[in-house]
Formats: C-alpha cells, structure tokens, sequence
C-alpha cells in the first residue's frame, strides 16, 4: 500500500470473482463488441468517411507497453503492483485485468460495461467503483463518445497511460526490458524521483494515443 491512496475493501464481491485463466489470458478477446462503434466524435466527418480512409485503430503494437504475451508472463509481478501498491481488491483487479488484456490485443479500451462484466465474477457495481477509484488515483481517464450522426453516446473511450507507465516501471525494476521510445525517460528517471511524482502527479500522463 503506497501513501496516498485509498484501500476500499469489497467484500461480498470478491466472494464470487473467478479470475481470468492462463487459457483465458492467452487468447484474443472472442466478443467484438466494443469494436461495433469504434471511432470517436470527430466534427465535420462521418464515421463513414473516417472508415474509408483506413483510420488506424488504437496504438500501433510497437509502441504498445503490453503485449497478450507480455500480460501472460508477467501476471503475478502486475497483480502484486495492483494488490500491495496501489491497493485494490481482488474483485477490483479482476476489472483492471480485464480492461488491459483489451489494450494488449488492440492498443485502446472502449468497451460497454456489459462486455466487461458479462462473464461471471464480475459485477456491474464493482466495474462502476474500480473505475470511480482508478480515476480518483488519476490512474484512469473516461472520455464520453458520440456518433456525429445520430448525435447519440456511445461507450467510453477508457485511457489508463500513466497506469501503463506504473506497470512498465515496476516490470523494469523487476527485470524487464522496454524498447518504446516514449517511455525511456519514466524508466531512467531516479527512483526517489519517480515514484512521488507518479503517486502525486493526478491525470493521465503523455503515451501514444490513436
């Protein structure tokens, strides 16, 4: 438990989490349905147009700081980062690995609540909370999407760049290698230096973004 943050115990939750298996884990996400509506609000454009112009989606898996595999070799290292450091409960764990096997396969999270929750050990409530705490941490960022025609909301766009960094300088601390450009300067910046900027710096921090 770092200084700074707050444990929130829940208890009846976490009776009933089934964590996600090593299976699970290994393969790619079967439901797309976070891909049907993929495309931010972007004025004077239809999202038509944006399609046809082959807009990439998400960040490029060379700038990705998780990879599927990644994810899969280092889940004990991430786990304790999330229990012991910032806190969270197992059934809140369950959320954040949920939304990150997300970012690992496609590089950007917006999924609806029931793509998240739909699979037992995971409750709606729960998935509402650890994302009301992940954004009182500054860990996470919520951006509300919208069709430009209808004018009608869609799922949130979930951004969670300096839980990224977090994760990628445990790792490194713990002996893996990261090639990314961007990141090089959170991982060489000294520990004393590091780690109360991280814990007292709100907001999302600077990543590639699609």
């Amino acid at each position: 438990m770092v200084n700074g943050f707050t444990t929130t115990t829940l208890e009846q939750t976490c009776q009933n989490v089934k964590p996600l298996s090593l299976e699970q884990l290994m393969s790619s996400p079967a439901s797309m349905i976070h891909h049907k509506d993929p495309l931010p609000r972007i004025v004077g454009r239809t999202l038509i147009e944006i399609k046809r112009r082959g807009r990439p989606y998400g960040v490029s898996s060379s700038q990705r700081v998780l990879s599927p595999q990644l994810l899969l070799k280092r889940f004990d290292l991430i786990r304790d980062l999330l229990e012991d450091n910032l806190g969270l409960t197992a059934a809140q764990r369950e959320v954040v690995f949920r939304l990150l096997r997300l970012w690992a396969y496609y590089g950007q999270v917006y999924p609806k609540e029931a793509f998240v929750t739909g699979e037992p050990g995971c409750k709606k409530a729960t998935f509402w909370r650890t994302i009301r705490i992940l954004e009182e941490q500054g860990l996470l960022q919520r951006i509300n999407r919208f069709l430009i025609r209808p004018h009608a909301q869609i799922s949130n766009l979930y951004r969670f760049d300096k839980l990224l960094i977090l994760i990628a300088r445990y790792l490194a601390e713990h002996g893996q290698a990261f090639y990314q450009e961007w990141l090089q300067p959170y991982l060489t910046m000294p520990g004393r230096s590091f780690w109360p900027w991280a814990i007292q710096t709100p907001g999302a921090r600077a990543a590639p973004s699609g």
